[in-house]
């Protein structure tokens, strides 16, 4: 459905919709001229992070993925920042699908037809990175049979672990007979994991 011009409210939240999605873009550009003029130092803050804690209250971990989104989308793809400012009702991509499409291109797994997909889901037809995530991830990221084999044998050996701490925890009403049991598996199972 399309927003009519005489509902005044269904406009304005759809502007505010808009609004909201750019803002993080907005934010990350402003981050990136504080951090690469150096002003945090000026302001008499001892690091950028410092200045991301303590004045902006952002984590270090967001600011440092704020502005690697944006420097890889202003390398990669300007047209997305110039057309968050420009075009309103253009869609503007969430950062958790610029943060997909660089680590996606960064890898360097999926072919230049594929990497075109990807960019054309993310910054035309603003899908968020749990979708890309869903539709590209075993292409963008393939995991070799060896990462498959050993990560399930991890999640096996941290199940097991848990379900060995589980039974031996006091409180917990396992009967006897039933704790030995899963005892003697779960031991068994170690064992052979570790092989």
């Amino acid at each position: 459905m399309l927003a009519v011009a005489g509902d005044s409210e269904r406009v304005d939240v759809l502007a505010r919709a808009r609004a909201f999605k750019r803002s993080w873009i907005e934010l990350a550009e402003a981050l990136a001229r504080v951090y690469e003029s150096s002003a945090w130092h000026g302001w008499g803050f001892e690091s950028f992070e410092a200045y991301c804690t303590r004045e902006l209250h952002v984590t270090p971990g967001t600011a440092a993925k704020l502005l690697g989104s944006f420097r890889f989308l202003r390398a990669a793809a300007p047209k997305v920042i110039s057309r968050s400012r420009e075009e309103p009702a253009a869609p503007v991509p969430s950062l958790t699908a610029v943060d997909f499409v660089a680590r996606a291109t960064e890898r360097g797994a999926a072919d230049k037809k594929v990497m075109g997909e990807i960019r054309r889901a993310a910054f035309d037809e603003g899908a968020d990175g749990p979708a890309l995530s869903r539709r590209f991830r075993e292409v963008a990221f393939p995991v070799s049979d060896e990462e498959s084999s050993d990560r399930q044998r991890k999640q096996l050996t941290s199940t097991a672990r848990r379900l060995a701490q589980l039974v031996a925890e006091d409180g917990v009403p396992v009967p006897r007979k039933i704790a030995a049991a899963v005892e003697e598996a779960v031991g068994q199972l170690l064992e052979a994991l570790e092989d």
